[in-house]
């Protein structure tokens, strides 16, 4: 029986990291500008202006025009990424209030414009404002949000949109006098502008000129942001779109959204619980995605299968995009470094503008079916990260970042010295600790730091004592992934 209890315990010490809960008395009121303001950002651009999966709310905005629409999410991308490599942070975040501004300028005038060469030109120059905002809150979202903000301001920017879109047959009844969702918009701009007010009043004491190296090793995360970004936000849901012809647009919208729900369920249960580790966790996102293409294969024999495919598309989006997004804007901070923001942010618009040409390339592909196409590539492509999972492992896990996944927020100091604090251990004992490691002696000790030999014995019991071990041996091993 005993053998038993120990062989579970090995596998939760190694499938998981021993952490302290995410908790939600860690969002601060400082910072609620930039939390409030990164899920307003979320909701207009997934409820109203990107096409994912083109179910959005319908607005004059686009003129019914799905296909020329295109241009203006590449416009987007561009200027999303384009003016935080122009741009210093101190310029063009200030900047965001005039381009909440001038979109909502741009809202307003769409309402009385026809069709035609102005009202594009409009669309373009909200387009480019849109990405501008873009731009600043991820900025925000990377540098300021502590871990705890992160991970429930990405909980809640997943899931209201989406609660939204389930509810839009219900508020844009025509017998509303108003477009609700013209009015919902309008409130959600309306916010952004108070945000933005805000970074541009507190722009001192947003974080800009650090110029801290990152490590080679952080940049093996920006091919998992690929697989994330392009797969589950572009042609995942353009599978879904396809089976709409054959199954009914809603109900797939239906179990889109229940598979949503288990996965954000999902992320909170296992980080909350048990602090799950986060490549584990994408792994399971992997493993949806990989799920959903081979149903979505299945259901070209069986369309009622298709329901599956939708459930396991919206468990792998909510799971990948959570802890993606947490992962990334945790070591964005550690680092403070603006050039792997900038990097990322370009590189984040370079995979979104791949997955819609893919999309658009297999739309007008004659070889195969573009589903059949989409799925079996997508498909192929999940599978080669997870052969190379024990890479992305070994590159993420062995990072001065990664333990401050379980914290409320990252730390400054080294990794061991953080390791140290987290068994509540003074700083004279640290000092020991660190001195332990490095060999010498207890008597060696006492002679460099002028203190008594009992003194530095207390020190080395009270340290034992904590970490619960009873020998430099055991010590050594303990630490060895923490040392120097």
């Amino acid at each position: 029986m005993q053998f038993h209890i120990d062989a579970f315990k090995f596998f939760f010490e190694n499938a998981f990291y021993a952490a302290n809960p995410l908790s939600l008395k860690a969002i601060t009121k400082k910072n609620l500008p930039y939390f409030i303001g990164w899920i307003a950002v979320f909701i207009w651009l997934y409820s109203y202006f990107l096409p994912m999966g083109e179910f959005r709310f319908q607005s004059r905005l686009y003129n019914g025009n799905v296909g020329s629409s295109m241009l203006y999410y590449y416009i987007w991308l561009f200027s999303g990424s384009l003016i935080p490599s122009l741009f210093h942070v101190k310029r063009f975040i200030p900047m965001t209030m005039y381009s909440v501004l001038v979109t909502l300028t741009c809202f307003g005038v769409m309402s009385f414009t026809n069709p035609g060469i102005v009202s594009e030109g409009i669309m373009v120059i909200a387009s480019i404002c849109i990405g501008h905002i873009f731009a600043s809150y991820v900025y925000g979202f990377f540098m300021v949000l502590n871990n705890s903000e992160k991970f429930y301001s990405m909980v809640l920017a997943i899931l209201l949109p989406r609660v939204l879109m389930m509810g839009k047959p219900f508020i844009n009844k025509a017998d509303y006098r108003l477009d609700a969702s013209v009015v919902i918009i309008l409130i959600i701009m309306l916010i952004l502008l108070g945000c933005s007010h805000f970074l541009r009043s507190h722009i001192l004491q947003t974080p800009s000129d650090a110029k801290t190296k990152v490590p080679v090793k952080a940049y093996s995360l920006m091919p998992l942001v690929f697989v994330e970004l392009a797969l589950n936000d572009v042609i995942a849901p353009s599978a879904l779109h396809h089976m709409a012809a054959e199954l009914s647009k809603r109900q797939i919208e239906s179990f889109y959204f229940f598979g949503i729900l288990i996965g954000i369920f999902a992320v909170i249960f296992l980080q909350k619980r048990f602090s799950i580790n986060i490549y584990n966790m994408l792994n399971i996102s992997f493993a949806l995605l990989a799920a959903g293409f081979t149903v979505n294969l299945a259901s070209i024999q069986n369309s009622n299968v298709g329901y599956i495919s939708a459930v396991c598309f919206g468990s792998s989006y909510a799971i990948g995009f959570i802890n993606i997004y947490y992962l990334a804007g945790f070591m964005a901070k550690k680092f403070q470094s603006i050039l792997f923001y900038r990097i990322g942010i370009l590189l984040s618009a370079l995979y979104y503008f791949i997955g819609f040409i893919f999309q658009n390339t297999f739309k007008e592909s004659g070889l195969l079916a573009p589903p059949v196409m989409m799925a079996l590539i997508s498909i192929g492509i999940v599978l080669l990260f997870f052969i190379m999972s024990p890479f992305f492992i070994k590159m993420l896990y062995s990072g001065e970042w990664i333990d401050d996944t379980y914290r409320s927020d990252v730390t400054k100091c080294s990794r061991l010295e953080a390791r140290l604090k987290d068994f509540k251990m003074t700083p004279s004992e640290i000092e020991v600790c660190k001195l332990l490691l490095d060999g010498y002696t207890l008597r060696q000790i006492s002679g460099m730091q002028s203190k008594a030999y009992a003194t530095i014995n207390t020190y080395c019991t009270s340290i034992y004592r904590k970490l619960n071990i009873n020998s430099r041996a055991e010590l050594l091993l303990f630490l060895q992934d923490y040392k120097t």
